[in-house]
């Protein structure tokens, strides 16, 4: 019983928890604009000011990279030079990471105005539904191509390719992806000052952990960094 209450350990434990409130601090400070639109206009306004809601959205998956490829060395050595990690996987991700990312955004953005105007306009109920399950297959896709981006040195275009591949013949860890990130967002939600300070990181913690051995079997088989 000692081994598990003794002070080395409990020192390793508060470092792990000091690795994941740094890393989201960062990342908060990537996405100031987001946060600056959820404390000033709200998330309720999300509807009204879409456009201004994805533009301020933009810094997010450079966030998420940068936080998958600290979470993939803290696993991997169980140690991690912070800042030094975030800013490096920063580096290798950043224009990649955010042309994908505005492609997706734009994509999100047309398929968004399309599901309001069927509404507005009581079209077709089967086409409502179709622009629904496929803004859901881009969102979910866009989960894996931000796992590829942190992890492999591949052309966008492959990435794309890839993560559409993965989102259909991977569904079980797809949906697990797209659980992780709604109810991050649900418990930010209800306790929204308790998960400011870990919400980036523990969703990205999470989401690595599921695909950790699926990443692994790519990166034996294809491409490393």
């Amino acid at each position: 019983m000692k081994d598990y209450f003794n002070i080395e350990r409990l020192m390793t434990y508060c470092n792990y928890v000091f690795y994941f409130l740094c890393i989201n601090l960062l990342c908060v400070v990537l996405n100031i604009p987001l946060f600056l639109f959820i404390v000033f206009i709200g998330i309720k306004q999300i509807p009204v000011y879409f456009p201004l809601f994805l533009i301020c959205c933009i810094p997010i998956p450079v966030s998420f990279c940068a936080c998958f490829y600290c979470i993939s060395k803290f696993l991997k050595n169980k140690d991690l030079n912070i800042f030094k990690d975030f800013i490096k996987g920063i580096k290798y991700s950043f224009f990649q990471s955010t042309f994908i990312g505005i492609i997706y955004l734009i994509i999100i953005f047309i398929l968004y105005t399309n599901i309001k105007y069927s509404i507005d306009n009581n079209l077709n109920i089967n086409l409502l539904f179709f622009f629904i399950i496929l803004l859901s297959f881009i969102l979910l896709s866009s989960i894996n191509s931000l796992l590829l981006i942190s992890k492999f040195s591949i052309k966008t275009t492959q990435i794309l390719k890839y993560s559409f591949i993965i989102t259909f013949t991977k569904p079980t860890l797809t949906l697990a992806n797209g659980f992780c990130f709604v109810f991050g967002i649900y418990i930010f939600t209800i306790y929204p000052i308790q998960m400011f300070f870990f919400l980036f990181s523990l969703i990205s913690f999470f989401v690595y952990i599921i695909n950790k051995h699926f990443l692994s079997y790519l990166e034996e088989n294809n491409y490393k960094r």
